[in-house]
C-alpha cells in the first residue's frame, strides 16, 4: 500500500515540477480551515485531493490506487480529511516545498 502511494506521490511531483506549479497552487481552492483543540489547521477533503490530481492531468489512477493513497493520507479522527501540513511534508521528500519556502530568495553567501 505504501509503495503504491509513493509511486503516486512521485507522479504528482513530476507533474507539478513539469507544469511549474506548487502543491498549494494545485490544491488551494480545496483547502479549508478547521479549529481543533484551539489550534487552526488547514485541511483538504479526499475529493479535493483527487480533483487536484486530475487537474494535473493524472486521470488514469485505478480505484485501488486512489483507495491506498487515501488510506495513507486521510485521518479518521478528522472525518477522513487530510492534514495539508502532512501532505506538504510528504511532498518535500520529492523536492517540492510550500509556496512560502519556494518563493523565498536564497540567502546571499557569506564572504569574509
Amino acid at each position: 500500500m505504501i509503495d503504491v502511494a509513493e509511486k503516486i506521490f512521485i507522479r504528482i511531483a513530476e507533474e507539478i515540477i513539469d507544469q511549474k506549479l506548487t502543491v498549494r497552487k494545485v490544491l488551494q481552492r480545496n483547502i479549508f480551515y478547521a479549529e481543533i483543540d484551539g489550534e487552526q489547521f488547514e485541511l483538504l477533503s479526499p475529493m479535493g485531493l483527487i480533483e487536484g490530481i486530475k487537474e494535473l492531468g493524472i486521470t488514469d489512477l485505478t480505484e485501488q490506487e486512489v483507495d491506498y493513497l487515501l488510506k495513507v493520507l486521510s485521518k479518521p479522527e478528522l472525518d477522513g480529511a487530510i492534514l495539508m501540513q502532512e501532505l506538504l511534508q510528504i511532498m518535500e521528500n520529492f523536492g517540492l516545498y510550500d509556496d512560502d519556502e519556494q518563493m523565498a530568495e536564497p540567502s546571499p553567501p557569506v564572504t569574509d
